[in-house]
């Protein structure tokens, strides 16, 4: 696994409510090799407690890329892994990460590959909308009696496991895939909604979860821009048709 994938791996706090903990993340950020820390609107600013956290990484806090909003920060990545403890309305299938190694490791080798790694509020998590944003659910298998983990541990074992599969020395052939965007694929999203409301298959006002289910499927398939632009140009003739 080359270097260069191995720092395009961007670990994401969302509303990280203690400075210490940013700085903590920080420095477990830098523990695993890993250079990217981006804020999603912090509730409270980088601080010195968080500089002291953060010991020898302080260089992380420096270059920390600070988001106005969730799809700012995930607009232009590929792979969109969520970490999560909480029961949905919808139920989303969870990962620990040995199980789906194979499959990062392959993703991440792709040399155009953006991967972001998120962490909800330390308060609630994330919420639905911002789950149902992302590719992957990663769970961490805590005790049941006592399931709850400072931001800082739950970013540090992940990014353990993470590291774990960029140092497999029993690499998979390279993915070269032109994976789309995340923001391509919402577009793609509000393409296909607005021709099933054309076509009267969909209809925003009865069928709520109708929206939310395609939007999964297409965070399954991993379409690449290739792909996207033959479902765009088709949805397309659909629509030229119906007029």
């Amino acid at each position: 696994m080359n270097k260069k994938n191995n720092n395009d791996i961007e670990f994401i706090l969302v509303e990280p409510s203690h400075s210490g903990n940013i700085g903590a993340c920080a420095r477990a950020i830098k523990n695993m090799g890993f250079k990217k820390l981006g804020i999603v609107k912090p509730r409270k600013t980088i601080t010195k407690e968080a500089y002291y956290r953060a010991k020898s990484a302080q260089d992380i806090l420096d270059n920390a890329l600070i988001y106005e909003s969730f799809d700012q920060a995930i607009e232009d990545k590929n792979l969109i892994l969520a970490t999560s403890a909480r029961e949905r309305t919808i139920p989303w299938p969870t990962f620990f990460i040995d199980d789906i190694s194979e499959q990062i490791k392959s993703e991440l080798q792709s040399v155009k590959n953006k991967t972001a790694v998120i962490f909800g509020r330390e308060d609630n998590g994330l919420s639905n909308e911002e789950l149902q944003k992302c590719h992957i659910h990663l769970v961490i298998p805590t005790s049941v009696e006592y399931p709850s983990l400072n931001l800082s541990h739950a970013l540090q074992l992940v990014a353990f496991e993470i590291r774990k599969i960029t140092l497999d020395s029993s690499i998979l052939k390279s993915d070269e895939r032109d994976i789309a965007t995340n923001e391509e694929n919402e577009k793609l999203l509000e393409h296909l909604m607005e021709v099933l409301k054309k076509i009267d298959f969909y209809d925003p006002r009865s069928s709520k979860q109708v929206k939310t289910r395609i939007e999964r499927l297409l965070k399954k398939t991993r379409l690449d821009k290739m792909e996207m632009g033959i479902l765009r140009g088709f949805l397309s003739k659909i629509m030229d048709f119906e007029k």
